[in-house]
């Protein structure tokens, strides 16, 4: 099986974290963020990765195992295990090349079967990082520049807009793309992309001190980049149009001291013609447009200075009435961090996501005869186990109801096994 050497890759670089390091400790470690687990590399303290950081390059790199087993499906039961690999590098431009910013360039392959696609048939993901190509990637290469004292930030290059757009941290604590990603409903509603496909874009952000900030860009549709076989499809042909999305948001209490929050409105335009989705055979819309709305609160920590306690949060989509697949789709959840106090990194998660579809659609299936389509409802329980300061194993127990928004489906339990190793 495909999946095995990367199991066995990863089994490899646990028994290494016992090996002396190739040069001395490390700086002292910075302050934890509260809203994320960070990362420290298997390979930080190697005197190759040292020297490269200090001309300006810092290598990137990571495996995602995912393994997951349903109990019911229409189109039958079984292990899928889908595999992720990305690597890249982050260079800062002013010490490599005399010019202030920042690159990134990033390659990714997709190998391996998921659970909704070879037995469930659900539009959630039981295993986030499957999808668009199943191939090797040319997934980003971008720069950005902060002017007018870290206020004013330039991006642009070829990237996913969702990178940038329509992220919230807590949400990334998931084995399933309902919550791990971005909001479902623009991706299946519009031109909206996500990791790791890439396209054209630029973005202009200002952020202000006092935690606000707006954001918009301008980025190429070219739905043929997500096909097999299109990971290095850098031209425009087969431009469908210009996505334009535009973003609001306010953090506050970034420090373990405070009770942190997120808060999030977006706005998007894709210029690309589309079917009615209630009656194929009318004129096409000259547009697809949509909007959503994300926060996440920490409400509960055990003590004044700690990273560890509860946070909650919430998601909510709107998609084009006449074009869009998922009118609407909502997220809810939380996640505890620290529940043992010993092991602080160690996260457990629940979250319930709903996407409804699009009235208009059930109305043509219904005149039409065809199995009409209501919605899928999802929800996830789990434990993010953080092994070592580099390798992450999060088991799940996953419900699907109504898979594909379809009554005629069955209902399916499906437990989920996932490993992450940055590199």
């Amino acid at each position: 099986m495909k999946y095995t050497p990367c199991l066995i890759t990863l089994g490899l670089l646990a028994a290494a974290t016992s090996m002396p390091a190739w040069a001395a400790d490390a700086e002292a470690p910075k302050p934890k963020p509260v809203d994320t687990i960070a990362q420290t590399p298997l390979s930080a303290a190697w005197a190759a990765r040292i020297w490269l950081q200090d001309r300006g390059v810092t290598p990137s790199a990571r495996i995602v195992v995912a393994t997951g087993v349903n109990s019911d499906g229409y189109k039958g039961t079984g292990w899928s295990t889908a595999e992720h690999v990305d690597v890249g590098a982050l260079i800062d431009t002013g010490k490599a090349f005399g010019v202030d910013g920042t690159m990134r360039v990033v390659f990714s392959d997709r190998f391996g079967n998921a659970v909704n696609d070879r037995s469930t048939g659900s539009y959630v993901q039981n295993q986030a990082f499957y999808g668009q190509g199943q191939n090797l990637r040319f997934n980003e290469l971008s720069y950005e520049r902060w002017l007018l004292d870290k206020r004013l930030s330039l991006k642009g290059g070829f990237y996913s807009m969702g990178n940038d757009f329509g992220g919230l941290p807590y949400t990334c604590n998931f084995n399933n793309n309902g919550q791990c990603g971005h909001p479902l409903g623009p991706i299946y509603s519009s031109g909206w992309l996500d990791n790791p496909t890439g396209q054209w874009g630029l973005r202009v952000k200002w952020a202000d001190p006092s935690g606000w900030y707006a954001q918009t860009g301008i980025y190429d549709v070219v739905p043929m980049r997500k096909q097999a076989g299109s990971g290095f499809r850098v031209s425009d042909r087969g431009k469908t149009g210009l996505f334009l999305p535009v973003e609001v948001g306010y953090s506050h209490g970034n420090t373990a001291a405070h009770y942190g929050g997120t808060y999030k409105v977006g706005y998007y335009l894709d210029t690309s013609n589309a079917d009615d989705i209630g009656n194929p055979a009318a004129p096409r819309a000259s547009h697809r447009s949509g909007s959503y709305i994300q926060l996440a609160q920490r409400v509960l920590k055990p003590e004044g200075d700690t990273v560890r306690g509860v946070s909650v949060f919430g998601v909510a989509t709107r998609a084009d009435a006449k074009t869009g697949l998922m009118r609407y789709s909502w997220e809810a959840g939380l996640s505890w961090r620290g529940v043992v106090a010993s092991r602080e990194d160690d996260v457990l998660s629940l979250a319930w996501t709903r996407l409804d579809i699009s009235d208009r659609l059930a109305q043509y299936q219904r005149i039409t005869g065809k199995d009409v389509q209501s919605n899928e409802q999802f929800v996830e329980l789990n434990y993010g186990v953080q092994v070592t300061p580099w390798l992450i194993l999060r088991p799940a127990v996953q419900y699907v109801a109504r898979p594909g928004a379809y009554d005629s489906r069955p209902d399916s339990w499906v437990f989920t096994l996932q490993a992450q190793a940055t590199l």
